[in-house]
This record gives structure tokens, sequence and C-alpha cells, in this order.
């Protein structure tokens, strides 16, 4: 239900979210049911694509364009999103549909009444509010009520009793508590009596109360509130209002019934309070709407226009249609507001009218009408008291004011936004109350009068993408706070600014073409705090512009090709004044800039604390880097053509050049400074491979780690060198931390990491990775040895690791080997023994040198169970798995029942009865390593299972992953064929250490009944331009997708022949993409009163023969099937019609892919028999994109394209 604070729950944890993690856009979807009822889908759809990638150009025109844009855009970036109030599944649809529409680590938190709607939606954690229990509904209320925690005890009583009348909901205790602050308890006593009054406990009675205690001004305000001025600006209401009105919004403030939003100003109301006022004017007000104050209901307003039946009663009229009633036009003779003498409000949105008005009370002081349908105003209107005036997407031509402007010199507001008709703005030198005036997006807007430039009391003025307007007039705005030029495309010259300007702070120019620099005169500025040049191309950027304003503290230029920096012209006497520069925060990415930037450039930095320089062409930084002495973070990434950095600034902290592949060794040792990490925070990344001479422990495997006594250590520096880097993010890839074996961050273990071709060397604090809020004392032991671990295991491809390692500086009780003497935990670098793949017990077997390394490891006895942990004197919990056992490595590996249960579904015959005999790991491994007398096959299925078991032993170590292990045991049998299969493919090509085996796909989940897989083909040929397709997808029974196809066919004289050629394309495709493989039906019918792994097993006999499983191929031709089910006859046949001429020509290499797979590979089965109708929409969108091909082509899509999406089930 409404109030129990949903939405405040949601702004808390948003709030949280951001302090406690690193994400790379962040969106608050607010109000979603009434702005996607108000403005559309498409706008909310903007409003995200805003606030994430800050792109204000944007423009959607559609709902499917939106989530192509969503999907495009946003796929590898982790955001942070909140969409609150959902009541429709289309809205989740378009704003959030997939969360692969999202990079790794994104968190998408959903508000909703609808349970069910999150359920459809597939939302796999959910959160149920409750109402407040007592303790803290009196917390609450108290707090609300008397400002402090605790109330005088005189009070306990009463507060307990209103209490229970506000039935847990806390919207309805934040009303009570605030009517009651500061009265007596007689006053409490009696407001008691009014809840008692209220049947069933009511919420909007019991918030009526507070209402009822207004006073009559004030009520007033609140009713116009609820029913027109919702989520307006507080400044526009200031405008409608006279002073004293003022102070009753103040009121309404403290008594909870609206508020101000602190970060857009707006004036917000819970819909619940919303409806309760709503009722009251409607309850108060006459049944006939004609006699009404306030007109809000659709069907009242169009009755009073249509019937021609307004009174000067009417005060109010705010006619908002919802996008469903949008088309609805209101037929009418445009006088019924002749009537209406004291209208002071008229609010229109989204109404289609079939005349404009001929007359317009002079009392309005709000005429808000968008998509006015006349090209002028009423010669007639002559309004005395019209403050805002807003007319977007109108007819409006020149102002359309006819006349003298004098009559509006009472406007405070103007707006014309999206009027096309609208050619010029005329002379408003009269308007000398205006304060805002905007005329974004007016396409043929050519001329703007001087004016303009002279309203003294102009706080924001707006006139982005008028695309025909070339130039502006000059400004003298003493009292501008904003100022909106961007991407007006033709104008030539940025204007003059004739006086000092100190209101403006923040200048934003993107996709100015046509400018190409900065007048002398933007030094007016004066108060200008941040400039951000987007899209600005050739511009040239005077060099004294930054040291003759003080106040500019950050300067953004990005996609600004050839941008440059220029000498002043008065000559270097005027730069000496650089030295007072304020800026701290630069950004000067994809910008093509050359070495000739740095002499004039750099002189600008000399309070810079952040330099970003992203994918520039220059080839060095100057010596005079080092001088840069508040320089904390400098960001070179994708400067490809970067050889020196001749110098270090003093205090860097983050520094990151990935993909700078040019940049020299001698750079980057500059990087391995000890003096430069002593101080600790630092963050690097940057290519190359050098491990610094003054580390202390260095690690060749995924994991470093080292033990501590009495506290944990200020100053830890962590090292990893590695052909990795992290994907959406400037950021070091993230390592997993354990303290005593207790995971000291819930960092999201999906966080994207992209292969690199080169080694990367990443240096970052440990105290970096670490949560702030993380209390160590709860988990560090006093007194004795603590062990600290920080591994990339799981993260990172052991393969794509070099080293790990871990510096301490200044600490004394620090040690890097077991303290208890037992072994050390980490083969060094510097060991001299031979690698593990050499070692000859393990010789007769090869493979992925991943897996080697993992048997050798537990051949050594140096897997870190937590058994090791234990030993070490590190409180740990016993196997994961089935939490009972010590879990030693042959647990882990064998004897653990749930992985015993596993290797006995799989186990030959010849080795079952001794494969769970003798404690000796090492003879374990190497018998069935070695053994020859099994299948062929045993010996690699065996070290693949190992490694698949070890790895969903670390899911749960590491990762606390929640599957079950019957889940993974029942996919484990399809994980390992697979990966054999991948395994023995290599073999036989001689390319045994090919990294393609690590990028297997996990198949999908076994069903308990029989799996088929399902091809439906579909086909389509058009007579007219003599172009035809075919296409098909693959799916499991459980309508999961599998594979799809789309081909552009040559010549083709049927749909008949079309299906046919998707049948043999689809296949082809199968048997070259080995679409089932060594899978198959291995689950047979079994009693529920047994448990499933009784009844698996897998006999060594499938994967000798290489047998495949069967899959049933549907097509919507019968004339396909019927052709095909016959055996492909050729032309000499007589069973075959003539029409099926043109397939005789592929009839043997049809027939030879059906023979070829002599296992029933193909075969048909009726439509009954099937989930899906040969009429398939899934199969026929591949269709749709083959006949959208240019030239004649095949495509093949292994993961589910958006076109497809909407009609399966499931997709991958």
């Amino acid at each position: 239900m409404g109030g129990v604070g949903k939405s405040t729950l949601a702004r808390a944890v948003y709030n949280e979210l951001i302090i406690a993690e690193k994400f790379d856009g962040l969106c608050f979807l607010a109000n979603v049911r009434e702005n996607s009822n108000k403005h559309g889908l498409e706008h909310l759809q903007g409003k995200l694509l805003l606030e994430i990638l800050g792109e204000k150009s944007i423009s959607l025109t559609s709902k499917q364009q939106g989530i192509s844009i969503i999907q495009s855009r946003l796929k590898g970036k982790k955001v942070l999103l909140i969409i609150d109030d959902v009541d429709t599944h289309d809205q989740l649809q378009a704003i959030a549909g997939r969360p692969d529409w999202f990079g790794r680590g994104s968190k998408i938190i959903i508000t909703t009444r609808d349970k069910q709607l999150l359920a459809s939606h597939e939302v796999n954690k959910t959160y149920e509010m409750k109402e407040l229990d007592e303790n803290h509904a009196l917390q609450l209320l108290t707090w609300q009520a008397f400002k402090k925690e605790k109330a005088d005890p005189t009070y306990v009583e009463v507060l307990h009793r209103v209490v229970t009348y506000a039935s847990g909901l806390p919207l309805a205790l934040e009303v009570i508590g605030s009517h009651l602050v500061g009265k007596s308890i007689q006053e409490w006593e009696s407001a008691i009596k009014q809840y008692k009054r209220i049947a069933k406990k009511e919420i909007l009675d019991i918030l009526k109360v507070s209402f009822d205690a207004l006073e009559e001004e004030e009520k007033k305000v609140f009713l116009d509130i609820a029913c027109c001025f919702k989520g307006w600006k507080l400044t526009e209401l200031e405008h409608v209002y006279d002073d004293c009105m003022k102070n009753h919004i103040g009121v309404l403030v403290e008594k909870s019934l609206i508020e101000v939003r602190w970060w857009d100003d707006a004036v917000n109301m819970h819909d619940l309070i919303q409806d309760m006022g709503r009722r009251i004017d409607q309850q108060e007000s006459s049944k006939e709407p004609r006699k009404r104050r306030r007109l809000w209901l659709t069907k009242d307003i169009i009755q009073v226009l249509e019937e021609n039946s307004g009174t000067s009663e009417i005060e109010i009229i705010s006619l908002d249609l919802s996008l469903s009633e949008k088309e609805t036009t209101i037929e009418w003779n445009g006088n019924a507001f002749r009537k209406m003498k004291n209208l002071k409000i008229l609010i229109i949105r989204n109404g289609k009218f079939s005349k404009g008005p001929n007359y317009i009370p002079e009392s309005l002081r709000v005429l808000e009408w968008h998509g006015y349908p006349s090209s002028c105003l009423p010669s007639n209107f002559h309004p005395k008291e019209l403050a805002i005036c807003k007319l977007p997407q109108s007819c409006i031509t020149s102002f359309g004011f006819q006349g003298s402007m004098k009559k509006f010199r009472n406007l405070k507001v103007l707006n014309f936004e999206q009027c096309e008709f609208l050619t010029e703005i005329p002379d408003v030198s009269v308007l000398l109350n205006l304060e805002e005036l905007s005329f974004h997006r007016c396409g043929n807007l050519i001329t703007v009068h001087d004016s303009i430039g002279f309203l003294n009391k102009l706080k924001i003025l707006g006139a982005t993408r008028c695309r025909k307007l070339t130039t502006f007039p000059p400004l003298n705005l003493t009292s501008l706070e904003r100022l909106e030029l961007s991407c007006c495309s033709s104008l030539e010259n940025f204007p003059e600014i004739l006086g000092e300007m100190k209101n403006l702070l923040k200048l934003e120019l993107s996709g100015l073409l046509g400018v190409k620099g900065l007048p002398v005169s933007f030094q007016n500025l004066v108060g200008l705090q941040s400039l951000d040049l987007d899209d600005c191309e050739n511009f040239l950027l005077p060099s004294n512009i930054i040291a003759m304003m003080p106040k500019l503290s950050s300067l953004k230029a990005i996609s600004c090709k050839g941008l440059q920096w220029v000498k002043s012209e008065e000559g270097e006497e005027n730069v000496g004044s650089i030295a007072c520069s304020n800026v701290d925060y630069i950004i000067v990415d994809y910008c093509n800039l050359y070495d000739d930037f740095f002499p004039t450039g750099f002189m600008q930095l000399h309070h810079v604390k952040t330099l970003s320089l992203r994918e520039n062409n220059f080839t060095f930084l100057p010596e005079c880097i080092r001088e840069l002495q508040f320089l904390t973070t400098l960001d070179v990434n994708g400067c490809y053509h970067l050889q020196e950095i001749r110098g270090v600034p003093p205090n860097l902290i983050d520094f990151s050049a990935i993909d700078c592949i040019s940049l020299s060794s001698s750079s980057t040792s500059m990087f391995l400074n000890q003096e430069l990490h002593e101080a600790g925070q630092t963050k690097f990344g940057f290519p190359g491979a050098t491990i610094p001479e003054w580390f202390n422990h260095q690690s060749r495997g995924t994991s470093s780690s080292f033990w501590f006594r009495n506290e944990f250590p200020d100053n830890v520096l962590c090292l990893l060198v590695a052909r990795v880097e992290r994907i959406g993010d400037n950021d070091i890839p993230m390592p997993v931390v354990l303290l005593n074996g207790e995971l000291l961050i819930d960092r999201d273990h999906h966080v994207q990491l992209g292969k690199k071709k080169w080694d990367y060397t990443y240096l970052f604090d440990l105290k970096s990775v670490l949560d702030e809020l993380v209390d160590l004392s709860e988990v560090v032991l006093e007194k004795e040895w603590n062990h600290v671990e920080i591994t990339y295991a799981g993260q990172i491809e052991t393969s794509l690791v070099k080293a790990t390692g871990i510096h301490v500086f200044r600490q004394d009780d620090i040690r890097y080997d077991d303290p208890y003497g037992k072994r050390k935990l980490e083969h060094d670098l510097s060991s001299e023994s031979q690698p593990l793949n050499k070692k000859p017990r393990l010789s007769r077997w090869v493979g992925p040198e991943r897996i080697i390394n993992l048997l050798g490891n537990a051949a050594d006895g140096a897997l870190f169970t937590n058994a090791e942990r234990r030993y070490s004197h590190i409180s740990m919990v016993s196997c994961r798995r089935c939490g009972v056992l010590e879990e030693t490595c042959l647990h882990a590996l064998r004897d653990c029942p749930e992985v015993a249960a596993f290797w006995r579904s799989v186990l030959p015959k010849k080795l079952a009865p001794k494969f769970f005999n003798g404690d000796d790991v090492t003879v374990w491994l190497e018998t069935n390593l070695s053994f020859s007398e099994a299948a062929f096959f045993w010996p690699a299925f065996f070290g693949i299972a190992v490694d698949l078991l070890w790895e969903s032993r670390n899911d749960l170590v590491f990762y606390q992953n929640g599957q079950t292990w019957a889940y993974v045991h029942l996919r484990a049998t399809d994980i390992v064929f697979k990966r054999y299969k991948d395994y023995m493919r290599a073999r036989a090509s001689h390319n045994l250490m090919t990294r393609n085996l690590l990028k297997w796909r996990r198949p999908l989940p076994l069903s308990h009944g029989h799996w088929l897989l399902s091809l439906n083909v579909s086909g389509a040929y058009d007579p007219s331009s003599g172009t035809a397709a075919c296409g098909g997808i693959f799916r499991d029974y459980h309508d999961r997708f599998v594979l799809g196809f789309s081909v552009k066919l040559g010549e083709c004289w049927s749909n008949d022949e079309a299906e046919i050629w998707g049948i043999y394309h689809g296949m082809k495709i199968a048997r070259k993409y080995d679409i089932w493989g060594l899978f198959r039906d291995i689950l047979r019918q079994h009693s529920d009163k047994h448990n499933v792994f009784d009844y698996i097993r897998i006999s060594p006999k499938i994967a000798r023969q290489h047998e495949f499983g069967k899959i049933v191929v549907v097509s919507g031709s019968e004339k396909a099937i019927g052709f095909v089910s016959d055996g492909c006859p050729t032309s000499t046949s007589t069973s075959t019609s003539t029409s099926m001429q043109h397939c005789f020509p592929f009839c043997d290499e049809l027939k030879a892919l059906t023979s070829a797979t002599n296992h029933s590979y193909f075969m048909y089965a009726p439509d009954s028999y099937l989930m899906h109708t040969p009429d398939d929409p899934a199969a026929y969108s591949f269709v749709k994109f083959g006949l959208s091909m240019k030239q004649q082509a095949a495509s093949i899509f292994s993961a589910c394209p958006s076109f497809c999406q909407p009609f399966v089930s499931e997709y991958i």
C-alpha cells in the first residue's frame, strides 16, 4: 500500500550505495506511474539516458528505439538505478527489461504496490515493506512531535494511544506528529477523540485531521496544490500567490502535508495526501461542474467547455489528459471562457481542440497551454496579473502578442519551447520583471532581439537546439544564473558579455559547431565556476581565459576535435597571473591533442588536482608536470602514441595509463618509486610487467597473503601483473579480501574484466579496496597472528596472471610465511623448483595449463582448503558443502557426500571398486590420471571434473554462492562432458594449450523429462522484388534459446522452397556447430520416493561413439516437410510435385547431411507434440532479419538477438 515508506527506503539505500560503491552512472526515476501516464515511457527512457550518460542530445521517437539505445549504450556500465512506483509491466520492459542491459555489478531497485508485477518480471530478490511495529512507530511519532528521541514521561500514555490509530503507517505518523507539535496533553486528548470517531481507522480520514486544523487560506493553498500544482517549482508557486501565501506554503511543509524536494526545488505531495485533498475538494464542491472553484477531472472540464457552461465561480482549470486520452478532440466554439471572469489558473496539457479560443479572461495569473492551437493570442486579451505564460509546442508565430507588449509587463516566466512556427523573438524591453525566458528547440527561429540582453531580472535564458539561429545578441544580465545555448549548430559566435555577471556559476556549451572560440569579453563571467565544452570542433581557447576567471574551478572539453590553446593577444605579460588560477579539475578527452598542446596548455595547471587527457595523440608529457604539486589524479588511458612521461607529480595518488602501448619502460619505472607509495592511498595501473625490487613478497599465483599481529597495518600495497583491464571503469581490477577466512567486503565478483594482449601492472593500497564501514575488530584475533588473503581466484583466469604481491610499510609484526612453521602458503617467484606441469608423476596427462597447475597444487597439498586454514589457526567453518566434516584436499575433491554422489554417477566400472580407497591425494590423482585400462577418455575426463569441483567449491567459499549442490550436481555431468569434448577437439587439432577451452558456455539445466531440441524454421519469398530469405531457431524443451540463424537467399521461387532452404541451412549449422555434441538425454524415469542421484548414469559408451541427441525439425510448410521426409527425391522421382523442381540441385547435399547423422538427427513430430507451432513468430523474426540484409549472406546468432527476445521465455 501507499505511505508505508517504499520510496523513502529506496532513497535511503540509493544515498548509501552512492557512498559505499563506485558506479559509472546514477539515476533515480521517481514517480514512474505518474510520469509515464503524463509524459510517456519515452520521456522516462530519455531521463535515464540523460542522467547516466549526461547527453542532452538524445531524442527518442518510440519506446522501442529507447530500449535499443539503453541496451547498446549502457551494456558495459555499472549503474545504480532506482525505478520508483511502478504499476505496469510495460514500464519495466521499457526501462530495465533484463539485467544484461547493464554492466556487471549494476544494482536495479524497483518499488511497487504490485508484488505480482515483480514476479512476472522475474525479479530475483524482493523485500516486502511492512507497517512499523509499535516500538518503531513510537520512535517516529516521538521524533516528529517532539524533535528528539525521548518524550516527556507524561506523554507516554497518549503516544501509545495515538500509535494505535496510525496502523503503523509512517506517512500517517509523520502527519499526526507534525500536527501535534507543541500541543498540550489536553490537545493530544482532543485529537485522540477525533481519531476514535474515524470508522475502521481509514487512513485518509486520519490524515484529514491535520487538514481540518489548518487556517482557511492554508486550506485553499493545500487544495490548489493537490488539484493543480503538484510537481511545480517553488519559485513558480511564489509567482502565483502573494507574499502571505508564501507563509501558508511554509506551514504546509511544517505539517508534513507537502515537501520541497532539495534536488530540484519542486513542491511534492504523497499520492495518499493528494487523494485526500482531491476527495475533500469533491466533497466540498457543488455537484455541478460549472459551479466549482477548481476543475481538474477531465470529464468535468470537457463538459463545461463543450457545453459553454462556465461561470464566474470557476477559478482553476487543470486539464492533464493521460496518453490514452491524448487523441481526444474537444469540440467547442472557442467562447467557453467568456463567463469565467475570475479564472486565475488555466493549465491544458496534451489536449486537442477543434479551434483556438476567441476570448481569454484578463484575470489569469497562469496561462499554460501545451499545443496552443492558434497562431496568436486573442487581440482582446489584456492580462493585468499574468505572471506565468507557457505555450510550448504551439502554433504561435513571433510571440503572437497583438499590439503593445506593455500589457504583459508583469510576466515572470515566458516559455515558447518547440514552437516550430516561431521565427523571431521581438523587442521585450518592457518585460522588466521577466525572470525566465526559454525558447528551446524552436527549429525555425532566426532572429533574437537585442533587448533580451538587458533584462536585469532575468535568471534563466534557454535557447538550445535552435538550428537556424546564426547570431545571438550581446548580454548584460546581472541576475542571470543559467544560460543554455547548446546544439545551436548554426551559431557563428558566442555572444559578447558586456558587463560583469556574477551569478552565472556553470556553463555547458555542446554541439556549437560554428563557434570557433570565446570572445575576450568572456572574462566578464566573473562568477563562473564550471565550463563544459562538448563536440565543439576546431575550438580556440585563449590561454588567458583561465587566468582572468578567478572562480573557475572545473574545465571540461570532450570530443572537441582540433581544440587549440592559443596565446593571448596581449602577450606573455598577461600570463603572469596564471599562478593565481583556482582550476583544480581539468578534463580534455578525445580531442586529438598533439605535442604542441603543452607549451600553452600546461601553463594553466598550477593548482590542478585532477587531470584527464584520455585518447589524445601527443607523444610525451613534459617535464613541468613534476611541478604540479597538487595533482593527485592523472588519467591518460587510450593515448596510444604516448612514449614518454618526463616527470611524476610528487603527490600523485591515482594514475591510469591503460592502452598506452607505446609507453617506454623508463617512464613506467618512475611510477614504481617506493616514496610515491609510502603515504598510502595510491592506485596505479600502467603497461608492463616490472616487479619492484623493494616489494616484500611476490607470488606467481592468483593469490597472495600475509600474517599480522596486534593492529591491522595502515599501509598495505598490493601488486597485480596480468593481461586484464576493468571494463566500464577506470578503476583497477578489485580482488576478494579475506581476514581469517571471513570476507571483509561483499564486492560483486562478477565485475567485468577484459583480456588484453599486453601485461599491465596494477599497484593499489589495500585500504582503497576495503569498505570504510568494515569493522575489523569483529574479525581480528587479539594477541594472535591473523591471516589476510588477497585473491583473484575465480575472477581472473590463472593463465592471464603473471604475478601478485604484497608490501607492508612500517610494520614490525608482519610475516609472509606460516608463523606456526607448517609451510609457506604460496610458491615464491624466486623458487627454484620446477614448474608443476613438468613433474614426472603428471607427465602422462596433457591439457590446459590452468588445470595442470591445479592438479599439481593438489598433489603438493598446496590447495588452501578449510582444513589448512584451521591448521594455520584461522577461525573457519568446516566443509562449505556438507558443513560437517573437516575439509581436507581429498574431502573437497572426492569424499564429501555430495561430491561422492557425482563421482558414482560417472565412474567406469573398472575404477569404481577402488576409487574411494586410500588417503593419499597424490596416489589418488596419479592413479586416475594415468589409468589406461578404463575407457580411453577417463584421464582427461577426470582432470576436467576435478577442476569443476574445485571451481564450484570456490564459488561457495569466496562468493557465498547460494546454489545448492544438488543443482550443481544435476548440471555437472553436462559441463564435464562439454569441457571434455572441447579438450578432445583441441587435442585432435594439435592445439592442446588453446585457451578456447576456457571459453565454453555452460549449458542449460537438465530436465527431468525427455529433453529434445527443436529446430523451428521459416521462409519467405517476395515475388514483387524477387527476394527471399529463410531463418530458424534452436530451442530446448523449456523454450530456451540455444542458437539462431538468418540467410538471405539467392534464386528462389516459392515460400515452400524457402522453407526447404531453412531446413537445409539449419541442419548444416547444427552439424557444423555440433549443436548437441556428446550431450543427450541421461535422465531415466524414476519414482519420487528415491533420490534422483540413484537414477543418473552416464555410460562411457556415449562418449566413445560420439552419439548425437535428437532434434525435432518443425516447419510451417507441409510440402517442405514432405519433401525432406520422402528422402529428398530427385527430378527423376515421380512422388514429388513439380513445384519443388527448383530444390532438386541440392537434394544430394541434403541427403548427405541426413545420412551423415544416422542417429535420428532429423525427425518430424505432429504439432501437438511440441511447444511451438509451425507458424513460429520466433523463427519468422529471423526470416525478417534475413530479408533486411543487403546482400546474399548468412548470419549466426549464438546469443538471442533483441528482435527475437519477445518470443522466447529465456535466453542467455
